[in-house]
């Protein structure tokens, strides 16, 4: 019986929000004229309200999918020819969008989403132009401006909560030395302030005070009201930074080695926990011997951070 019930638990807990995507990717397919099959279902109480489906040609990429979890609105997208589609939640084409027409198809470039509730950001590149770019547009397909970034390749886009605070990667090798940015924008599209950062993901305190950027080996803290950095430190352990939480001023990472199965499939394995001030100085650590999960994600409960994966769920008490 108590396998039962946490069963039960890690399906509502994995469920993070009202809506959530489970996408499909079959493939297989070699020759010309065979298509693979891409299905999207979006989620609500664990039942499906609508699925987007298509046949995708064998030598075209599958497109990389986001969700708004409080709307439902889904927007695919695929940089290889450019093209962006917007769904209601009732699985309805809203609008699309081509940006790069009369460019031709690509594999070297990016279009990258951060999905709001009343607008979506897109962050664009293509090795051919100068500069990356972020477009905003209203959730009906208004466009409302662009701004270039520093350096001429995109790579991770995020929006505050309240939509007032956009920080967005570029970078590129110019004279054989990697030059990267991550622009903290403001609503309007403006820059305010830049990280030396290459960040993957990006964690908002409450109301916004302090926004930690991730990459798999770096933390920086950045004050959101002066738009400075106030804290730098490096992985802690041998293992790679999977997820990240606020708690108060208090920042929880965890660090999760990575595993390889001899059919090369990877796993994560034996999570560190660490506690750090926004200065990103060490308070405390918790290690957990867990050999084996696929997807992970810290939560806040009543009773502290949870560690929740598809294998178990942990209150990490000690983390001070």
């Amino acid at each position: 019986m108590k396998q039962i019930l946490i069963a039960s638990f890690l399906v509502v807990s994995l469920c993070f929000s009202q809506y959530s995507l489970n996408v499909e990717r079959i493939g297989g397919a070699t020759h010309a004229g065979d298509a693979n099959l891409f299905r999207a279902s979006l989620i609500n109480d664990g039942k499906t309200i609508c699925s987007i489906e298509r046949e995708i040609p064998f030598d075209v990429p599958f497109p990389a999918s986001y969700v708004n979890e409080k709307s439902g609105t889904i927007v695919l997208t695929n940089s290889f020819d450019g093209f962006v589609e917007v769904y209601s939640a009732n699985g309805k084409k809203m609008w699309e969008q081509n940006f790069f027409k009369g460019m031709g198809p690509n594999y070297e470039r990016t279009i990258t989403v951060a999905l709001g509730s009343a607008y979506i950001l897109f962050l664009t590149s293509d090795v051919t132009l100068p500069y990356a770019k972020i477009q905003k547009y209203t959730i009906n397909g208004a466009k409302e401006w662009e701004t270039s970034l520093p350096y001429s390749l995109g790579n991770a886009i995020v929006m505050s909560g309240d939509g007032q605070t956009i920080i967005a990667g570029s970078y590129a090798v110019q004279d054989n030395v990697f030059r990267r940015s991550s622009a903290l924008l403001n609503s309007g599209g403006v820059i305010e302030g830049n990280a030396d950062i290459l960040f993957r993901t990006a964690a908002f305190s409450d109301n916004n005070t302090f926004i930690a950027l991730i990459s798999e080996r770096e933390i920086v803290v950045i004050s959101g009201e002066n738009k400075k950095e106030i804290g730098r430190t490096a992985r802690k352990t041998e293992g790679i930074i999977t997820n990240v939480i606020w708690n108060g001023d208090m920042l929880i990472v965890q660090e999760s080695e990575v595993k390889t199965t001899p059919d090369q499939l990877f796993h994560y394995a034996n999570p560190t926990f660490i506690a750090y001030t926004k200065e990103l100085k060490e308070q405390s650590r918790q290690n957990v011997p867990l050999p084996s999960f696929k997807l992970s994600r810290l939560i806040k409960t009543n009773d502290g951070v949870q560690f929740i994966s598809t294998e178990t769920h942990i209150l990490l008490r000690d983390l001070k």
